[in-house]
């Protein structure tokens, strides 16, 4: 007799968590669709944003290009020390070495490109990236 009565209310138990089941996959799709439409709309916040400074990145990049000239790096030509900094207050030949000077600091180039440098403060370098 018992199974009997475990036997009818079998289906009932099975067709009760079904409809759980899918009331929680249906709730689950609802949050998934409500996350894709957010992140449509941020992605087209974005885009737009990007169209609008695609503008301004052609005036940043010839920005950047006029800044660089306003600097110097290891690795940098005399020519372009000398265009950033000016002449200096002196120099030194040793070798394959020469040295300038701005005050305190001063520019080693070896090779005709800068070896290194000691920066007093006054000195318009950057390290690379």
């Amino acid at each position: 007799m018992k199974n009997y009565i475990y036997a009818l209310l079998f289906p009932f138990l099975i067709v009760g968590c079904n409809n759980r089941s899918s009331d929680a996959e249906k709730e689950y799709i609802k949050n998934l669709e409500e996350k894709n439409r957010q992140l449509e709309i941020e992605l087209e916040n974005k885009e737009s944003e990007l169209e609008s400074n695609s503008g301004d990145n052609a005036k940043k990049s010839a920005t950047q290009s006029e800044s660089s000239k306003n600097y110097f790096t290891i690795g940098s030509t005399e020519n372009e020390v000398l265009n950033v900094m000016g002449d200096p207050t002196s120099l030194r030949n040793i070798g394959p070495y020469k040295t300038y000077y701005y005050e305190l600091s001063s520019v080693t180039f070896e090779n005709g490109k800068v070896r290194d440098y000691d920066n007093d403060g006054n000195l318009k370098v950057r390290v690379r990236n």
